[in-house]
């Protein structure tokens, strides 16, 4: 490094100091860092986490690849990201090393990425991973040709066998250089046609694709739920397939899957009993112990999941939960301005684990003896504890086991003082970092799910901070009204989205606009949706790219892949938003003057252009069959539209005592409304083409029958919006006999004994005809589960 880029370099330093960790064991008697690289330009917390290795980091962009190039050097590639308790591990082990880092910096050139800054770039080099050793992770360690091709690559190297491997690549650079340009030649076809590769069309038929999916159902850890072995994830895509399922087909199997997977995680150590949310994953088989670190992605998915879930059951527990990684998110991840930070480490005070843990002598002199009792037989701290000597909290009975028949929430109520007093005492020590940069598509999917917990829990903060959050975005990441960028840290918005961004921030909008009715939601999707067509659409084969068409680095192969992972696939969301769209084109054109688009011959094409990858791996693309059903067999949401849009569609359940029991008669709403020109057939006289409003049971429905149906002639005034649940936009009745809104009210009785989890829910069908004085739309059946 010359004096003159390291005089730069710590010139930046100055005006930084303050607003970073400098991370390193190597500092002068004044305490300042004796390394610096190129990294300190960077604003990503993980890039700044190295900004003072003894190595010669480059960032991921041309510099580098044109210093390989230019001093015929490989390139040793390391991706991680900043909460992640391996890379730190790698990163004190042999970055902080100056013997490795001599190492590294005479013979190769370096470059460290942000895996959550270019999810794109890291997928083309995991995938690289995965074929050359069979299994993947972070930190990922790659070694390079200078055009970017991967000649080998793993995940962690302990120092010993990171020292003996870099020696053997120098070697074999200046000896055999000719093997590795193929075996890089041979790896980067292998990427490309993972990524990229595009078989002959086929006709998805949803049966076998189904049948071959749900077979993931034999893998069940029968005694643990979820999927056997160890590590565990909470495997999110494959758990909403499961309730998509159980939704649709009232599938008893695949409802008990779900319900086991969900509440064995939330009894386990990867939930954090104490403040809620949950931690990345457990690496044990029994949900115990896990990595501690807690990303913004899995808040949004579980709790969503949750979220449904409870729909389906009426589990008090499952409900709990929800509230819990809610008011966790609003608490401990909720930006000021709006938005949400993206993740707090595993480590703290240089110990994993160390904020989570509890000793039973902390617990002795924290609680009162009967406040101590409660935890003993919930949780069963002991003075061995389960992790290096200490105790991660985890339900060692049910609550509704412990509660012995008396009401859950009067247990509840007892256990959420002991679990108060132990949060306010943790907030004491020293806490995990927290990554403080936003990131479009994981803050909008949170804003998702928090629209419709506000929704259907009838909680304004949580829809609040979804408002705040999409606002927030639309304002500081949407720059000059076209370009989305995926990152805001510190007031800078940085890095071109990727399709998840759009996609996710597509998916946010259009639940708010379900729920709160306000049109100019609906406008930004569709405006949304024609930037993703712009940026991402393959006009070849159709379907979309995954990232955008990067400037800096070399030209790697974009993925088109719709693949899931830890999140859902983001080829699956956005196709999802297409039918969502297409759901509502009727209301676009009504209410907003969005750009007229064709979404069913574009969501048509993208289930084509990835008919054979869906058709192959069912199990890994469940995001994309779910977005399939949807199109064919409508929406599962809680708020549904009939007719192009013409229709609107609410249900819930009318609140009853939430005390564990279950309730002989319970009481359903639903609402219907219609634009202007369009009316319910509730009078049909001896016309023959008309169908008259009719609700019933589900022909599946065993446990609960229809004992009256009141409906009531809604009339509005003005336009205004009395009842408060529908926008404005939708007008006033058009004749004496027909309603801008009809509220029907069915009561139901119980059949008889509960035998099964959906007895917690009610099916019920709903056939409606939509007419108006010149058309009349065929009768469309709604099937509810409330």
């Amino acid at each position: 490094m010359s004096e003159e880029l390291e005089k730069t370099l710590r010139e930046i330093e100055d005006r930084k100091t303050g607003h970073y960790e400098k991370r390193t064991r190597h500092k002068d008697k004044a305490g300042n860092p004796l390394f610096i690289n190129r990294l300190i330009r960077e604003d990503s917390p993980y890039l700044l986490q190295h900004a003072h290795n003894p190595v010669n980091w480059y960032n991921w962009g041309e510099e580098a690849f044109a210093a390989a190039a230019g001093e015929d050097k490989p390139i040793f590639l390391s991706i991680g990201y900043s909460t992640c308790h391996w890379c730190h591990v790698m990163e004190a082990e042999s970055f902080d090393n100056v013997e490795i880092a001599r190492l590294l910096n005479k013979y190769f050139v370096c470059i460290k990425l942000d895996r959550e800054q270019f999810p794109d770039i890291d997928d083309f080099y995991m995938t690289g991973v995965q074929i050359i050793t069979g299994q993947g992770g972070w930190p990922m360690s790659n070694f390079l040709l200078p055009d970017g091709r991967p000649f080998y690559a793993a995940t962690y190297f302990p120092p010993g066998q990171f020292i003996d491997l870099l020696s053997k690549i120098s070697q074999l650079w200046n000896q055999q250089r000719v093997e590795l340009e193929q075996g890089a030649e041979r790896t980067a076809k292998g990427i490309q046609q993972v990524l990229q590769g595009r078989q002959e069309i086929r006709d998805i038929e949803l049966g076998p694709v189904s049948a071959a999916a749900d077979r993931m159902l034999q893998r069940e850890d029968p005694e643990l739920g979820g999927l056997a072995g160890a590590p565990k994830f909470p495997q999110e895509p494959l758990l909403y397939y499961f309730l998509d399922g159980a939704y649709r087909e009232r599938s008893l199997r695949k409802l008990q899957f779900l319900d086991k997977a969900l509440t064995r995680m939330a009894e386990g150590g990867i939930y954090d009993q104490v403040g809620g949310g949950f931690h990345r994953y457990s690496t044990d088989s029994q949900w115990l112990v896990p990595h501690f670190e807690k990303m913004l992605y899995n808040q949004s998915q579980l709790s969503l999941l949750y979220l449904r879930a409870w729909r389906l059951t009426g589990n008090a527990f499952i409900l709990r939960v929800v509230r819990q990684t809610l008011d966790y998110v609003l608490r401990e991840m909720q930006q000021p301005e709006g938005g949400f930070y993206s993740a707090t480490d595993a480590d703290s005070e240089e110990q994993e684990g160390l904020f989570f843990v509890w000793n039973l002598a902390e617990l002795r002199e924290l609680l009162r003896p009967d406040e101590l009792e409660l935890v003993v037989a919930l949780y069963a701290p002991s003075e061995a504890g389960n992790f290096e000597g200490a105790n991660i909290l985890a339900l060692n009975q049910s609550l509704e086991s412990y509660s012995q028949g008396k009401p859950f929430n009067e247990l509840e109520s007892r256990l959420d003082q002991v679990l108060n007093k132990l949060l306010l005492d943790r907030q004491r020590r020293v806490a995990p970092l927290r990554d403080d940069k936003l990131i479009v598509a994981w803050s909008s999917a949170m804003a998702t799910s928090l629209a419709w917990a506000g929704n259907e829990l009838k909680e304004p903060r949580y829809l609040d901070a979804a408002i705040r959050a999409v606002d927030f975005i639309w304002a500081n990441n949407y720059v000059a009204g076209r370009t989305l960028y995926r990152i805001c840290l510190n007031g800078q918005v940085s890095i071109p989205a990727q399709l998840e961004d759009y996609a996710n921030l597509c998916e946010a909008l259009l639940a708010l606009f379900d729920v709160t009715g306000e049109s100019d939601y609906l406008q930004k999707a569709s405006r949304l949706m024609q930037d993703m067509l712009d940026l991402f659409w393959n006009e070849e084969s159709g379907g979309f790219y995954l990232g955008p068409q990067h400037a800096g680095g070399p030209m790697l192969a974009r993925s088109s892949s719709a693949t899931d992972g830890a999140t859902m696939s983001a080829y699956g969301v956005a196709v999802q938003c297409l039918a969502l769209l297409q759901e509502r084109r009727y209301l676009l054109n009504a209410l907003t003057d969005a750009q007229e688009i064709d979404y069913e011959n574009r969501l048509q094409l993208a289930i084509k252009a990835a008919s054979a990858e869906l058709d192959e791996f069912p199990p890994s693309h469940v995001t994309l069959l779910r977005a399939l059903k949807h199109h064919l067999e409508g929406s599962i949401l809680p708020i549904r539209y009939g007719a192009e849009g013409r229709l609107k569609l609410i249900a819930h359940r009318i609140p009853e005592n939430n005390d564990g029991d279950q309730s002989s008669q319970v009481l359903l709403q639903l609402r219907l409304s219609t634009l202007a020109g369009f009316h319910i057939t509730t009078e049909v006289g001896d016309n023959p083409d008309l169908s008259p409003l009719r609700v019933e049971p589900d022909a599946e429905e065993k446990h609960w029958t229809v004992k009256d149906v009141e409906v009531i002639h809604m009339q509005d005034s003005g336009g205004a919006d009395e009842a408060g649940l529908l926008s404005r936009q939708f007008s006033q009745p058009l004749s004496q006999h027909f309603s801008h809104e009809l509220q029907l009210t069915v009561t139901l009785q119980s059949s008889g004994e509960v035998t099964d989890l959906f007895a917690g829910s009610i099916g019920i069908e709903l056939c409606v005809q939509v007419c108006s004085d010149t058309v009349c739309f065929k009768p469309e059946l709604f099937r509810l589960r409330l």
